[in-house]
């Protein structure tokens, strides 16, 4: 006895012939989750929120609020691409995308500043060359006379001068002048000579070198003793008896190209080996800034709070000038340049000549005048915030003036806390400020190399932009690195991450990179050119998958100044459409011309959905040129012209193929079985598919990593900027619909009963017997009273025609038509519960064998 049991259900597979399908594959797979085996419907979408767009969105991505969590959304009309390439520490949430016009980047702050549809603010990713260049004037040094001088028993010179020195500490120099000290001298016939000095300085046991000018004592070197004031003994060589004038070498303080350690204005030390002598008059010292004449140019580059540089301007014109000099640099901007811009400030740059060549080392970043938004002091602490970020460090020094409150204006102000980017703190005695905060008022940075000495300079203050060099060269560290910190190209497209946090993008068939952890910089020596114009770009596996117009490419490598290989995949699967590209199972799948490619490191290149589709089959049930693709529960989630789909790689069965759409409606199925039974008579009655629009295209997607949630917008036009929520367990599910193979019996036979394993609801009704065979009453002729909503529609076919359509609100057997004989049957399942198991058979006793 024939008989047929239709578990574990598969989803379609076109490709094949329908008789030729396995038993469990569909020819229709319709709205139905398959992951258990079973046919369990997908909830209906439910509506999240709203773009605020009048038309079709084509991008959706979602930020949160960082004081809510609250997902605020971002949306566009054109095809965007947005990838995430900094730290998210500061709750910021900066983003870089291309598509909107010329590459961008913005962050929660900027893009929800105001109304939707967001995002409302944003910079161009990428800072301009600066136009201009600097000018100098260069200050003379003037020779320096010492006033007093002194050694100590390490070796440490002190001298002073008679006027400002205007050194720094590290500054090279020269001190000359230095010869003798005069005095006289008597050895009264012993060996002992006693040296008379005014006001010495020298301790005893000191070693000092005398030249005796007249009598006939012997110039040398001595050991002093019986040290008084002005005088000191010390031992000849042989008896004598003699007196006359006598000189202290002190040329030992002579040196060249010294490197000193200034105290103040007029007192420096430095290395000088020699004996030990207290602080001296003396005027004979002369200094002078020692090394050689070296050329000298400035730059400087744009730059950002988000530490963003520019390529540098032009240099100055050349100085030549010893280390040391003191140089105004002028002709410098007060300004951000023109254009949509982060740029709050300058990098000044000099040149640093050494026996590797001379690059150029960063004097100091200089950021212009800061308007203030808010000023409020408690307890003697004052609170300012400024119109952007104030890019302080606790300990910075600053200047405000203009408050209009005089107690607020402050000059040597020193930060004692920062609060955010845009809020700091400092301490001030209050003074009869008002008790509500004042929101005018500048603020200005301490520039100098020391701040809070006399040589503060408060940038722009009073309108001048000049900055003074007297910079010690020893204290530039940082050299210039921004020299080929391009902006991106302003047609730059498909925008991704790469591992280090390098971005990636591309124009027709060239592909562009950033500098790792610099999404601003892009160096042109980096581009890589390929044959065929570039589709789009996807990360994997610590490589970038290249997909063109024809063969895929690998590029490989972890830095572009290292250069990365490229390599051509030769399989011939063209990307149709940037939108198809998903990141999925370890790998990559997009949209060819014969169904889904899939590329992974280790699987290399495939067509994944080869058992499913062929080329004809493929371009006859959708125009894959238009699929839109995204990720979801494993599966490649994908939308199109004409309808949807979900796809779920499945090693052993090839993979698990479903259509999303609308299903038949009942009415038209009952009408069409002839069975004269209406939805109003039959009391049947299943929920329409009004939704369908939201669910039967999609025009953009984004998904919640956090949350596990995929929210879609409709790509029709009556709902375009509605946010849906796909798969949300708690919502009311779909109508599903699932048809099966076209089973071959040997024998022609007559399948006349039936039943269907589903997870019905208990509804009221009136139970027939499920052993119709032992019923007296006409069974054709007994109705029943079915569940509203919660309901499972069968249908056989047979020869290919539909001859039987029957309600079902339970798991009981049910019969079906007979007066017929055939080996070719069909059966399809609608409903909008879960199915479990179809059993089919000749008769009642037949399905216990199935």
């Amino acid at each position: 006895m024939a008989a047929l049991k239709i578990t574990n259900f598969l989803g379609i597979a076109p490709k094949i012939a329908s008789e030729l399908l396995p038993d469990t594959a569909a020819q229709i797979a319709k709205n139905i989750k398959l992951y258990s085996g079973d046919l369990i419907p997908y909830p209906q979408p439910v509506v999240a929120g709203d773009t605020g767009q009048s038309g079709t969105v084509k991008t959706l991505y979602g930020l949160r609020n960082p004081s809510t969590g609250a997902v605020e959304w971002l949306s566009w009309l054109t095809d965007v691409n947005i990838a995430i390439a900094t730290s998210n520490e500061d709750s910021n949430q900066r983003f870089y995308y291309t598509g909107d016009g010329v590459p961008k980047v913005s962050d929660y702050t900027l893009a929800t500043n105001g109304a939707a549809p967001y995002p409302v603010g944003y910079y161009n990713l990428g800072l301009p060359v600066p136009t201009g260049k600097p000018t100098t004037t260069t200050t003379a040094f003037t020779t320096k006379d010492s006033t007093s001088f002194a050694r100590d028993a390490s070796g440490i010179a002190t001298l002073v001068t008679s006027t400002p020195h205007g050194l720094r500490t590290g500054s090279i120099v020269t001190v000359s002048g230095f010869t003798s000290v005069a005095g006289t001298y008597n050895q009264p016939g012993g060996t002992t000579i006693t040296v008379t000095i005014n006001n010495h300085g020298l301790p005893s046991g000191a070693t000092v070198t005398l030249d005796f000018t007249s009598g006939t004592a012997v110039d040398g070197t001595f050991t002093i003793s019986n040290v008084t004031t002005n005088t000191f003994d010390v031992t000849a060589s042989a008896a004598a008896t003699t007196s006359g004038s006598v000189n202290l070498d002190i040329r030992s303080f002579n040196v060249t190209n010294i490197e000193i350690s200034v105290v103040n204005s007029t007192t420096f030390t430095y290395s000088s080996p020699g004996f030990q002598i207290a602080t001296t008059a003396n005027t004979q010292g002369k200094i002078d800034l020692g090394g050689f004449n070296q050329v000298r140019t400035y730059a400087y580059s744009w730059y950002t709070p988000w530490e963003e540089e520019s390529i540098a301007s032009d240099p100055s014109d050349e100085l030549l000038l010893k280390e040391g000099q003191v140089v105004t640099v002028s002709n410098l901007p007060s300004t951000k340049p023109t254009g949509n811009n982060f740029v709050r400030g300058i990098r000044l740059y000099r040149t640093v000549p050494s026996s590797s060549g001379t690059r150029y080392f960063r004097l100091n970043t200089l950021w212009f005048p800061l308007a203030l938004t808010r000023v409020q002091r408690t307890s003697n602490v004052s609170r300012v915030t400024t119109e952007f970020p104030h890019n302080f460090s606790i300990d910075d020094r600053f200047k405000i003036s203009g408050c209009g409150v005089a107690s607020f204006d402050i000059t040597g102000g020193i930060v004692t806390d920062v609060i955010d980017n845009y809020t700091f703190e400092y301490a001030q005695v209050a003074g009869n400020e008002p008790s509500t905060a004042v929101v005018v008022g500048t603020l200005f940075y301490d520039v100098s190399q020391t701040p809070g000495t006399s040589t503060a300079q408060y940038w722009g203050d009073s309108g001048n932009y000049d900055f003074t060099d007297d910079f010690n060269v020893t204290s530039l560290l940082d050299v210039l690195e921004s020299d080929e910190y391009e902006a991106p190209p302003e047609n730059l497209k498909g925008l991704v991450a790469m591992q280090n946090n390098i971005l990636a993008g591309f124009v027709a068939n060239e592909i562009y990179f950033s500098e790792p952890n610099l999404p601003h910089a892009w160096p042109r020596p980096y581009k890589i050119t390929i044959e065929h114009d570039v589709v789009g770009l996807a990360p994997i596996g610590g490589s970038l998958l290249v997909l063109t117009e024809s063969f895929p490419y690998i590029i490989q490598g972890s830095d572009p100044a290292a250069a990365f290989s490229t390599q051509r995949i030769d399989l011939q699967y063209p990307c149709l459409n940037i939108k198809s590209i998903v990141t999925l199972s370890g790998g990559v799948v997009w949209s060819t011309h014969d169904g889904l490619a899939y590329y992974s490191p280790f699987a290399g290149a495939q067509l994944v959905t080869k058992f499913n589709y062929n080329n004809d089959t493929w371009t006859t049930d959708l125009d894959p040129t238009t699929i839109v693709g995204t990720f979801y529960s494993d599966m490649y989630f994908a939308s199109h012209s004409t309808g949807a789909f979900t796809f779920e790689r499945d090693e052993k069965l090839g993979g698990l193929f479903v259509t999303l759409g609308e299903t038949d409606l009942l009415e038209n199925l009952l009408l069409e079985n002839g069975n004269g039974l209406s939805l109003e008579t039959s009391g049947l009655f299943l929920l329409e598919d009004t939704i369908a629009e939201s669910l039967v295209g999609f025009s953009s997607t984004w998904y919640d990593a956090l949350n596990n949630k995929l929210y879609y917008t409709s790509k029709f036009a009556i709902n375009a900027g509605t946010i849906y929520q796909w798969d949300d367990l708690s919502q009311a599910p779909l109508s599903m619909q699932w048809k099966s193979k076209t089973f071959k019996t040997k024998d022609m036979i007559n399948l006349g009963a039936g039943r269907v394993i589903a997870d019905y609801l208990p509804v009221a009704s009136t139970v027939l017997d499920t052993n119709w065979e032992n019923v007296s009453t006409n069974w054709e002729a007994t109705s029943g009273t079915y569940g509203i909503t919660d309901q499972v529609i069968f249908k056989l076919y047979v020869n290919k025609e539909l001859i039987f359509t029957k309600p079902l609100s339970n798991s009981n057997t049910f019969r079906m038509p007979s007066g017929y004989r055939s080996d070719t049957f069909e059966f399809e399942v609608e409903g909008n519960i879960r199915i479990r198991e179809v059993h089919m058979a000749e008769t009642p006793i037949g399905l216990k064998e199935a």
